[in-house]
């Protein structure tokens, strides 16, 4: 049940990844490549991707001491290089981390995906006051440079499915589905 919660979690937010922001085009036939597709970039635009994973060792020191300085103890990440940066992923405690960055070393965004329990107590009870009727799927939290944290959920009601957008105080549906009987 829990491999399949991650699984479903990872799924989950590379599909966030290729549905909100970074353009991108094209894709090797490589064993160890994600595929491409539009990556979440909330403002910045890295064009024309195509990513292949890559060894920590390959990698600019630099972007390797920004890593591990804000995250210690981490070392089974898997690394993927982009066009224009490289994205490391791992998990820890129960939460799913998409890291980037530019091809520089500089910090982009993080990706946090987790369950319900892991949402916080204040957050929990907005969406909930509002969506009693409804189970919160997946918690995804965007952080960016320079920008409010935004937390994508997903939800699960008995006739559809509700994507919130909360970021700054605001919450919005930001997608809406019904289900078919």
């Amino acid at each position: 049940m829990i491999m399949k919660k991650n699984l479903l979690a990872a799924f989950t937010g590379i599909f966030l990844l290729l549905v909100t922001g970074i353009t991108a085009n094209g894709q090797r036939a490589d064993v160890n490549s994600l595929p491409s597709g539009d990556v979440a970039s909330f403002g910045k635009s890295i064009s024309k991707n195509t990513s292949v994973m890559v060894d920590r060792n390959n990698l600019k020191p630099r972007l390797v001491k920004n890593f591990l300085r804000t995250f210690k103890n981490v070392s089974d990440e898997k690394w993927f290089e982009l066009q224009d940066g490289h994205i490391a992923m791992f998990s820890r405690n129960d939460i799913d981390y998409q890291v980037a960055y530019d091809k520089k070393g500089k910090w982009l965004r993080t990706i946090r995906s987790y369950s319900e329990a892991k949402l916080s107590g204040d957050l929990r009870h907005t969406v909930k006051s509002i969506y009693y009727d409804y189970e919160i799927n997946l918690v995804q939290e965007i952080e960016t440079p320079n920008d409010p944290i935004t937390y994508i959920i997903q939800l699960n009601g008995k006739t559809e499915l509700i994507q919130l957008r909360i970021s700054d105080g605001e919450m919005v549906v930001a997608k809406k589905f019904t289900k078919s009987e």
